[in-house]
């Protein structure tokens, strides 16, 4: 059984990514918690800020879980510092993952693989967020650390590097995964 910490934060990412994967022309749904509205915000600005990263993975048609796994790899590996940053830019790439786009025919097969997939990018989210990284998690006050976090204002430079090294460490991940797998289908 899941523990309170686990639990909420299965309730979060559920709430964010299934917001993301909504069928298009659909309205935004309420958040359902505080820190749902506070990931939300903060996703919308960083998605705003880093739009041409972003956009490139708008309705991914690949393989959305493994790619998401090998980008949780790269911003969350032990070698790097864990930030709300790093987790708003690991979040904000699965529901951009997810999102559909502008309204387009969409199979009925398309909208189950994408519930699904949603499902399994909550559960290896979760997985690393609240199972790897719980002791990182609580030192930060949990949930309510990240809305503490968030809140509070402040210096707009201070905003600016965080998010600029947030996004290029994605970047970069994102690019070396990219040519690794180009370099292993070759093989």
């Amino acid at each position: 059984m899941a523990d309170a910490l686990e639990e909420r934060t299965a309730r979060l990412l559920t709430d964010y990514l299934e917001c993301c994967a909504r069928e298009p022309g659909t309205p935004e749904p309420q958040p359902s918690t505080p820190e749902a509205a506070v990931l939300r915000c903060a996703a919308t600005q960083l998605q705003r800020v880093h739009w041409p990263f972003f956009s490139v993975y708008r309705g991914y048609p690949g393989n959305r879980i493994e790619l998401a796994a090998r980008v949780a790899e790269a911003v969350l590996s032990d070698g790097h510092d864990l930030s709300w940053g790093r987790v708003v830019t690991l979040v904000t790439f699965a529901g951009t993952l997810l999102d559909r786009g502008p309204p387009v025919t969409t199979q009925r097969v398309r909208r189950n693989e994408i519930a699904r997939d949603c499902q399994r990018l909550v559960a290896l989210l979760c997985a690393r967020l609240a199972g790897q990284h719980r002791a990182w998690l609580q030192a930060q006050g949990g949930w309510d650390g990240f809305c503490v976090f968030y809140r509070t204002p402040l210096p707009l430079t201070f905003w600016r590097r965080l998010l600029v090294r947030t996004f290029l460490s994605c970047f970069v991940a994102t690019a070396l995964l990219f040519a690794w797998t180009r370099v292993y289908r070759e093989l």
